[in-house]
């Protein structure tokens, strides 16, 4: 066993070193870009150092501390901080980049256990941040104890930090493996990505509905001169509050908090601990094991119902265009990450709609919005924004698509506007369904405004479109458009300078606005300056895509590898 696992540990060292040495990179844009990909992660991981050291000082405190009877606050900030971990592990294998589980299946292979195949898919968790966090002061508290004179708790401590462990990495590994599972079938996978992707952030809003909906009932009741009542807690928040005492850190914190006295009381909390790290690591495994019998994937994408749609010609642009343009549109309806782009803007309208309907506004970080034409506008930039995985990496996610595309008889010309013309319908669609149903579901405000940013919207992504070309062909990214998280985002270099550019590109409009409405303070001009930046955004973004349109052609034989 021990061979096998020095052999994963040489194993994932020089896939490393492989893919900073080998990268295959023909000019040093490239070779820049892949390196930043790659050594991105591992700065990460060198600016978690700090923060160890800390979290390691703070549990030496909290346990001498707690032994001493001196200092209580530190071991309650460490009671916090261990609820944090555990809430990150579970929403982390979601945000964060998936492992591999193809590359399990293949040690089937080899005469490996289908266990130490699990334990080394285990230990491989240790790697991510909340864990790596999670153990400097598990393992500082059981030395704070002791040096405290507490020997016997520290023993206890040091049994339930390791259970705790267990407990974190099990559950990395348990979800890993049932997101594996989940997103084997084609067409479940699409539902699960839509769910995970869309739906699941919207649900952190409620408690923001429900605190706001308590706030306006206190106004409420202060403005009438009655004396606020107290809230009478519900079956669901009892409920929740008894199994809060249940959670693996509230666990952890009876164990390593016990008095000399009480030995008794942590016989149970760590029997807790214990039992559920053992179902966790059982259903971990279970998980995994299916995951290694399970097909890479299941089921068939039927024929699309759009039909003739895709064969139609865009008005202003040549077949070719026209054709890209299509494609490109096509793509995001057809991938998981496409559809998400499109949903959800969608989907934060109807949320924020509601919340504006119960409490009259909603501030959303410092911006207020309570009316039809501020809550259209915010959509609106919301729905440009969310292509920016697409924008920024609109050459690699075709993969060898693109490859296909220089055989063909199509200009670099043709390619650049219709990729523009792509990725602004699909900013479009949801982009004018949110300005729609903003303005039936709160009507009122300035004609001249609700028009003035419609321009204000198109000078903005005309003004976008070269700078989003020029950054996909020096940062190109392998992606996988039905994964989520990170794995199908654009290089990190394109995704930051993309939203500066998309900033850069608003301003002029958000000025122009302005200077109409609160200096000249006449909101009917607002469409006549803005029509007239149109104008000028129009020209300046045809001269971006010259320079744009050479630097593609020297990039064509580098983004041909991304398929």
């Amino acid at each position: 066993m021990t061979r096998i696992f020095r052999a994963f540990l040489w194993l994932r060292w020089r896939v490393l070193v492989n893919s900073l040495e080998r990268t295959g990179a023909r000019d040093t844009i490239e070779r820049f870009s892949l390196a930043t990909e790659k050594l991105g992660p591992i700065m990460a991981l060198v600016l978690l150092v700090p923060s160890s050291f800390a979290l390691a000082a703070l549990g030496l405190i909290a346990g001498h501390g707690t032994a001493t009877g001196e200092w209580l606050l530190p071991m309650a900030l460490v009671r916090y901080f261990l609820l944090a971990s555990t809430a990150f592990t579970l929403i982390g294998p979601i945000i964060l980049p998936m492992r591999d589980g193809g590359n399990a299946i293949r040690f089937l292979l080899l005469p490996i256990p289908r266990l130490a195949l699990y334990m080394a898919h285990v230990t491989a968790a240790l790697a991510d941040p909340w864990v790596l966090l999670t153990m400097p002061p598990l393992a500082t508290i059981p030395i704070g104890l002791a040096a405290g004179g507490r020997l016997l708790s520290a023993a206890s401590a040091l049994i339930a930090g390791t259970a705790f462990l267990l407990i974190i990495i099990g559950l990395t590994s348990l979800i890993s493996s049932a997101i594996h599972l989940l997103l084997r079938d084609r067409r479940r996978s699409d539902l699960v990505m839509l769910f995970l992707v869309v739906a699941l952030p919207m649900l952190g809003l409620v408690p923001t509905i429900v605190t706001a909906q308590r706030a306006s009932e206190r106004i409420a009741e202060k403005s009438a001169g009655r004396r606020p009542s107290p809230h009478a807690p519900a079956v669901m928040e009892i409920a929740a509050r008894r199994a809060y005492a249940y959670l693996p850190s509230e666990l952890y914190t009876k164990v390593a908090t016990a008095g000399t006295g009480t030995r008794r009381s942590v016989v149970f909390p760590l029997a807790g601990l214990a039992a559920i790290a053992f179902a966790v690591q059982a259903l971990g495994f279970g998980a995994f094991k299916r995951m290694l019998d399970m097909p890479q994937s299941l089921g068939a994408r039927r024929a699309g119902a759009f039909g003739g749609l895709w064969s139609r010609r865009i008005p202003g642009l040549t077949p070719a265009a026209s054709a890209v343009a299509l494609a490109h549109v096509r793509l995001a309806m057809r991938t998981p990450r496409g559809r998400s782009m499109l949903a959800a803007p969608l989907l934060m309208l109807l949320v924020f709609g509601f919340l504006i309907r119960r409490t009259g506004e909603m501030p959303f970080v410092g911006v207020r919005i309570d009316t039809g034409l501020s809550l259209a506008t915010f959509m609106a930039f919301i729905s440009v924004l969310s292509i920016l995985p697409f924008a920024m990496n609109q050459f690699a996610i075709d993969k060898a698509g693109f490859t296909r595309q220089m055989l063909l008889p199509l200009s670099l010309g043709e390619l650049l506007a219709g990729k523009a013309v792509g990725n602004g319908l699909v900013a479009a669609l949801p982009a004018v369904c949110c300005f729609a149903l903003s303005a039936v579901l709160f009507p009122g405000g300035s004609p001249a405004l609700w028009l003035a940013l419609l321009i204000a919207l198109a000078a903005t992504y005309i003004l976008v479109a070269p700078v989003a070309a020029a950054l996909s062909a020096v940062f190109p990214r392998s992606v996988d458009l039905s994964s989520i998280g990170n794995g199908s985002n654009a290089h990190q270099a394109a995704g930051l300078l993309g939203l500066l550019s998309f900033v850069v590109s608003a301003a002029p409009s958000a000025l122009l606005a302005l200077f109409a409405v609160h200096l000249l303070h006449r909101p009917e001009f607002t469409p006549l300056l803005l029509a007239v930046w149109l104008v000028a955004a129009w020209i300046v973004s045809r001269l971006l895509f010259i320079p744009v349109r050479r630097l593609v052609a020297s990039r064509c034989e580098t983004l041909a590898q991304y398929y």
